[in-house]
């Protein structure tokens, strides 16, 4: 009975591994939405871990630019993936939607 139960949970797996299943569009709206969090909060985190491990003003200008940058790729990022994710789900939805627009 182990065995079976063990299969049960290996073999979807394995079937996605091996067929190369893309990710639903859902996880593409979640992890745009997630990035775009980490962007913004990413200079001020930055900015504090640079204060606190280099030189006080070196490192919270070093922080600073860091944080900027990597924030606004996070940012960009994310809109970009909910941007895609919103036309896989518009084109997803809309033989569904359109008979009752028309």
């Amino acid at each position: 009975m182990m065995e079976r139960r063990w299969l049960v949970v290996l073999l979807p797996i394995v079937a996605s591994i091996l067929l190369g299943v893309s990710p639903p569009a859902e996880a593409d709206l979640i992890r745009g939405v997630g990035k775009i969090i980490g962007g913004v909060l990413q200079l001020p985190l930055s900015t504090l871990a640079g204060t606190f491990n280099g030189p006080p003003i070196i490192g919270t200008i070093a922080g600073a630019v860091t944080g900027l940058v990597s924030g606004v790729g996070l940012v960009t990022h994310g809109t970009l993936e909910l941007l895609a994710s919103g036309v896989s789900i518009a084109k997803t939805v809309a033989p569904f939607v359109l008979p009752f627009l028309l």
